[in-house]
């Protein structure tokens, strides 16, 4: 334990929300929204950036980046760039040549609570503006209710 950093305890998906919420803010997403329905599946972190009209996609994931995987696939036809985000302990089980053939991005969260991104997400090639647009709405309706 390094002494006078708080660790954060990363047994639990909730636990990784603060700091991938943080950082994604840092990035410029200041509107965001979890547990966000699209189909069939909830997005854990859907977020939109105003200055560069980006949408982003987090699926959450303790250590079944596999299941992951498959939902960040979905969340392309929403998203501009979707990624997985996990404890930096596990991401070396990732496939990183499988998610860098599909423009799925990786970020890590360590066990101080900071958040790397391992893998840089693609643009979607298979992003439905429709789907993009209903998501934006959305969020700016939450945020002037």
């Amino acid at each position: 334990m390094l002494m006078g950093v708080n660790m954060i305890d990363l047994s639990n998906e909730a636990s990784l929300l603060p700091p991938v919420l943080a950082y994604i803010k840092r990035k410029g997403f200041n509107m965001h929204a979890f547990e966000l329905h699209f189909y069939k599946r909830s997005v854990d972190i859907y977020a939109f950036s105003k200055n560069s009209y980006m949408t982003i996609a987090i699926e959450l994931k303790l250590q079944k980046w596999q299941k992951a995987f498959e939902q960040a696939l979905i969340y392309q036809l929403c998203a501009d760039e979707t990624y997985i985000a996990m404890p930096k302990k596990f991401t070396n089980r990732v496939n990183s040549e499988l998610l860098k053939k599909h423009g799925v991005g990786l970020i890590s969260v360590s066990e101080i609570g900071r958040c790397y991104r391992l893998i840089e997400a693609k643009q979607s090639s298979v992003i439905k503006n429709e789907y993009k647009n209903d998501q934006i709405n959305y969020l700016q309706r939450q945020i002037n209710e």
